[in-house]
């Protein structure tokens, strides 16, 4: 008869290795000061970002009119006593382009013009009116070519800049009437080229303004910040550089990355995560895709026996044709590098088995071994304890000595559980691709209220943003 330290040892320190954590215990007198183990280095993640842009694009080329009149239209608008005119303007589609930062719009432009002169005196009409156009009855439209500019700024304190401007003003036919001896062309031109930049004005306020939003200036000041884990815990990134890549537009498709550097912390306990330190300052960052990452975490024995039993309580195992329930695990460590493992069990016997050692991480094979490991099991079952005496020795053998848990075998079986993760789909329209190169556990250390576990996770991936094709139902 076998009484389940192998599996029940091996499930409890396959959470410890997926879970880790540290924090500063209070001493006593009878316990060895607390450690902690060596700091890590700086993370990196570069994430690359490729969004499909042309429902955005799309979207942006609907919600901007494609026509524009004189506020009379088809009615005369006359702006003094010896002028009177009236037109219409019709874009062609936008071609948007971007370059290191710089968005290019081009476009073209159709228009119709017609123009009326008189002489005037004392303010009063003494002439009858001379009228001329373009583009009326059998006439073709006039063309003119457009190119609007503008240059995008990511400052350093988190803000947006842009810098919009009439790139371009090109007529390709001119408007060759002359109305008591006035070419309109030129006025044509300049009443074009005056609405367009009173528009690259007007952008670069709204995008000032987006900046001043309250929601963002909440978010900039916040500093960095402890995010929720799911069920596992709690998470700051703890950034000291925050990077964001130029942008570019490849035919249909937006290109730039994200990149972070810091030291991420785990813990059970968020209120130790709290720093309060500021955001720093965005720089650039390449588009590479690499994941060189160290994770530092800290979890309270009372946090992970709370999950261990949510996972594992009232949970049967056969073992030799025998069925055994797990009622409650407890784990507890001390100051000197010690864990202790009590499962209480039920089934064809009833009993508390009780396991305690030293945990060794070998770094270079990836073991976790407890070659010191006790075992002891409290029961009142007579066969349970006549069977504890007579295998005490043979379960002794077979646990001593021996790497507990394989942690490169566990992740290898593992990986491509693991790859699904970053290969999936995040949202309706966002997926995630990427590649697992490596992990591997540097350090764990037990302590008397917590245990410390440190990580090391080498890989890729590429976000991947694809709007959703009801996007234009979003518009007006």
């Amino acid at each position: 008869m076998k009484f389940l330290p192998i599996p029940c040892i091996i499930i409890t320190l396959f959470f410890l290795v997926s879970c880790g954590g540290a924090k500063k215990a209070v001493t006593t007198a009878s316990e060895p000061p607390a450690r902690l183990l060596p700091a890590l280095p700086v993370s990196q993640i570069n994430i690359p970002i490729k969004v499909y842009m042309k429902p955005l694009l799309s979207l942006m080329d609907s919600m901007t009119a494609k026509e524009f009149t004189s506020d009379k239209w088809p009615n005369y608008m006359q702006s003094g006593c010896d002028f009177r005119y009236k037109y219409r303007f019709v874009r062609s589609p936008f071609v948007i382009t971007c370059v290191n930062n710089k968005v290019n719009i081009g476009f073209r432009g159709n228009y119709q013009i017609a123009g009326s002169r008189c002489v005037c005196a004392f303010d009063k009409q003494v002439s009858p009116w001379v009228s001329g156009s373009c583009g009326f009855g059998d006439e073709a439209l006039r063309r003119v070519d457009l190119n609007i500019s503008s240059v995008l700024n990511l400052l350093p304190n988190h803000q947006i800049m842009t810098a919009t401007r009439l790139e371009a003003l090109k007529p390709i036919d001119k408007c060759q009437v002359t109305l008591l001896q006035n070419d309109m062309t030129s006025e044509i031109m300049d009443s074009i080229k005056a609405s367009v930049e009173s528009y690259c004005t007007t952008f670069d306020k709204f995008v000032q303004a987006v900046n001043n939003n309250a929601f963002l200036q909440q978010w900039r000041g916040g500093g960095s910040r402890v995010m929720a884990v799911s069920k596992y815990g709690y998470l700051n990134l703890n950034p000291t550089k925050l990077q964001v890549s130029s942008f570019n537009v490849n035919r249909d498709t937006l290109y730039f990355a994200l990149g972070f550097q810091g030291s991420p912390k785990f813990s059970s306990d968020s209120n130790r995560l709290v720093t309060r330190v500021p955001l720093p300052p965005i720089s650039g960052t390449d588009n590479s895709g690499t994941i060189s990452t160290w994770f530092d975490a800290v979890y309270e024995y009372k946090f992970f026996n709370k999950l261990l039993n949510d996972s594992l309580s009232n949970k049967p195992f056969e073992v030799e044709g025998r069925t055994f329930v797990i009622k409650d695990v407890n784990i507890r460590g001390s100051n000197d590098g010690k864990i202790a493992v009590d499962v209480s069990f039920t089934g064809n016997r009833k009993g508390v088995l009780h396991l305690s050692g030293t945990p060794v991480l070998d770094t270079a094979r990836q073991y976790l071994s407890m070659p010191d490991i006790t075992f002891a099991l409290d029961t009142k079952d007579i066969l349970v304890n006549i069977a504890k005496g007579m295998f005490r020795k043979k379960i002794m053998k077979e646990l001593q000595g021996k790497s507990v848990l394989d942690i490169a075998a566990l992740i290898q079986k593992n990986k491509s559980l693991i790859e699904a993760r970053l290969n999936q789909q995040v949202t309706d329209w966002m997926s995630t691709t990427g590649k697992l190169e490596s992990v591997k556990v540097i350090g764990l250390l037990p302590q008397k209220d917590y245990i410390q576990i440190q990580a090391y996770i080498k890989g890729s991936i590429v976000l991947i943003g694809r709007p959703p094709a009801n996007l234009l139902s979003m518009k007006r």
